[in-house]
């Protein structure tokens, strides 16, 4: 995928290694609609119905709560009032009124396009117009004196039907609202911008929702690729007259129930859901406090959890990157991200750590560390110096733990559903007791999602299909690792490649040998180069799947892995044990991959454009081995 182009804002890589190279004739013949098919079956397989996901909005504080009741009850009752005064007042610029007046319209079901085919487009401005009544309503410079009845912020909307900066396709969104201080603060902005959207919001003229989430589903993928601190995202769809409020988090889009805006219950829900964005804290709008950007010295700062192989007082450090290595560039899975950091502000262009930043899965209430990738790693380097082997060519930690959004909450799957995930698990049952022979069993569903993933999502475990978990439980954890790599793209030769990969694989049988520990998932993204006394080393990195293994050498069947370089028992989610075996596979796969896509990193640059459309023909370029990747057996030129 493309690097997208933002102006004044951290650097961000997408992975070539994100689409499968079986999809790539029709990424070349009809990008879009690939994505539109992928976002349907995210769409038909990771919805959830909750009438009242909005609840999550609403502040814990209960000051706060009651307060947004009162503005509530304050706005929905008046606005038609003051939609009239805003169309009838001679000062308010034409346009303005104008949009007043579809809202007015909007909101009694009476909303006609003036001339040709019925189309959504007469919905943006009306609903940007509510957006903004509620907006001067709560405007923190015109509210009351004390702090305690202040708005944190306000929302606001962006212009209509316009492509964002930031994105890696040629797609217009229907609408977007973005958070500044007050309503008439001088960050209203006109063109979306992927990296300040707080909300996306997806417009219909028919009252048909499936539509509306597939085309939201890809709106909110571009904004995990461009907020490198987002852990969930809000959307909204509006068909016709009603509206729904989206949650994504990790596994699931969860929606509310029918918000009709022409009754005085739907409007006054949505309005409350809109006022509550406006005074909740800072991660109930999806963020992360413990994550922030620096626009002075534009570089990011993180704390990172102080856990250390040597120290358990959980007192985190900072760091600073500039540079982000690995974008979440999908919707679902453990949204990986990593950045090249320093705990010295003043090195950050001197990076010497890797901090990865992920939400693998876990087990509520449980200590164990068996799937804990810094306890994996801790072990795997103990028990290698035990034994006098050098851990130089080894991924080694320097701190990490679970993230935490305050002194008192570890960040996960429950604070991020906080305070409905009870209420979800007993709205929907049966989906937490699925049977082995169950003809909705994950064994049946489609590859990419009974991996609990999409087409571009990432490497991520799933538990035994017979225990299905309604929402499945996550930890946000971050670690600090050292070395810092360079991807394999940015090796200069074959010979070098050779090498790297030799040296990973020895790594991986020595982790396995004389640790007990099966990686389970080569990829390229997951092996590195490294220089250790002048010399190109390999290393073998992201742990998140290993598991420890018994004498046998062999674990259960789980399908675990990147699905590009799965091998056929994953693929297949075969009930055949999974062992050492699967990992070589996998690495087979990881050389033709880089004999399609190329080894350096003009052979990518030059290999994306072609995927990108930039050559007219076919004959323009080609990439290695491109009869292979495009499935057919023509010798090419």
């Amino acid at each position: 995928m493309s690097q997208p182009s933002v102006d004044n804002t951290p650097q961000k890589k997408r992975s070539g290694s994100r689409s499968s190279a079986t999809n790539f004739a029709s990424d070349c013949t009809d990008q879009r609609s690939s994505r539109m098919d992928d976002a349907r079956k995210e769409r038909d397989y990771r919805r959830l119905d909750f009438d009242d996901i909005a609840r999550s909005a609403l502040p814990k504080n209960s000051t706060l709560r009651d307060l947004v009741d009162k503005r509530t009850k304050e706005i929905s009752p008046r606005l038609d009032d003051i939609l009239v005064k805003r169309s009838q007042d001679p000062a308010t610029p034409a346009l303005v009124r104008q949009a007043a007046n579809l809202c007015r319209e909007w909101l009694r079901g009476e909303l006609t396009p003036n001339n040709g085919p019925r189309n959504e487009k007469v919905i943006y401005p009306a609903h940007a117009a509510l957006i903004r009544c509620i907006a001067d309503h709560l405007d923190p410079e015109l509210a009351a004196a004390s702090d305690t009845d202040k708005a944190k912020r306000v929302l606001l909307p962006y212009a209509s039907d316009m492509k964002p900066t930031g994105s890696d396709e040629r797609i217009r969104i229907d609408g977007a609202l973005h958070s500044c201080a007050n309503a008439s603060s001088s960050d209203n902005k006109l063109r979306p911008e992927y990296r300040d959207i707080v909300l996306v919001a997806e417009a219909k003229w028919y009252r048909e929702q499936d539509e509306a989430y597939a085309q939201l589903i890809r709106y909110t993928r571009q904004v995990y690729a461009n907020q490198p601190n987002r852990r969930f995202a809000w959307g909204v769809t509006i068909c016709a007259t009603l509206v729904r409020v989206v949650l994504f988090e990790n596994d699931r889009m969860v929606s509310s129930k029918d918000m009709d805006v022409t009754t005085s219950t739907g409007i006054a829900a949505y309005v409350k859901f809109i006022v509550s964005l406006c005074f909740c804290e800072e991660h109930q709008l999806g963020y992360d406090p413990s994550m922030t950007w620096c626009s002075e010295n534009k570089y990011w700062i993180i704390k990172c959890p102080g856990r250390t192989p040597d120290n358990d007082d959980e007192q985190s450090a900072t760091y600073y990157a500039r540079d982000l290595v690995f974008v979440a560039d999908h919707l679902f899975g453990r949204h990986t991200r990593g950045f090249y950091a320093s705990a010295d502000p003043e090195l950050v262009d001197q990076p010497d750590t890797f901090i990865k930043d992920a939400w693998p899965h876990a087990e509520r209430g449980s200590e164990d560390t068996s799937r804990n990738e810094l306890a994996i790693l801790q072990d795997i380097v103990q028990q290698l110096e035990k034994r006098g082997i050098d851990t130089k060519g080894y991924v080694r930690p320097v701190r990490g733990g679970t993230v935490r959004l305050d002194d008192n909450h570890d960040d996960d799957t429950d604070i991020v559903l906080d305070p409905v995930v009870g209420d979800i698990e007993a709205a929907h049952p049966r989906m937490g007791t699925i049977a082995e022979n169950d003809e909705t069993n994950a064994s049946t569903l489609p590859a990419e999602l009974a991996a609990g993933r999409g087409k571009d999502d990432e490497a991520c475990a799933i538990d035994d299909s017979s225990r299905v978990e309604v929402i499945p439980y996550r930890v946000h954890r971050r670690l600090a690792l050292k070395p810092i790599g360079k991807p394999l793209y940015a090796l200069s030769s074959p010979y070098e490649l050779i090498i790297v990969l030799a040296d990973a694989m020895t790594a991986h049988s020595k982790i396995l040998n004389l640790c007990g520990y099966l990686h389970r998932d080569i990829s390229t993204n997951n092996i590195l180069a490294i220089e250790v006394d002048g010399r190109v080393r390999g290393v073998l990195i992201d742990f998140d799947c290993a598991i420890k293994v018994g004498s046998q050498r062999r674990v259960r069947a789980e399908r675990t892995g990147t699905p590009s370089f799965m091998s056929i028992n994953n693929l297949r989610n075969s009930s055949v044990e999974r062992s050492e075996l699967d990992d070589w596979e996998s690495l087979l796969y990881v050389v033709c991959w880089l004999g399609v896509h190329g080894v350096s990193e003009e052979e990518q640059s030059s290999y994306q454009a072609f995927i990108e459309g930039k050559y007219k023909t076919d004959k323009d370029f080609k990439p290695p081995l491109y009869a292979w990747e495009n499935g057919s057996f023509e010798e090419s030129d």
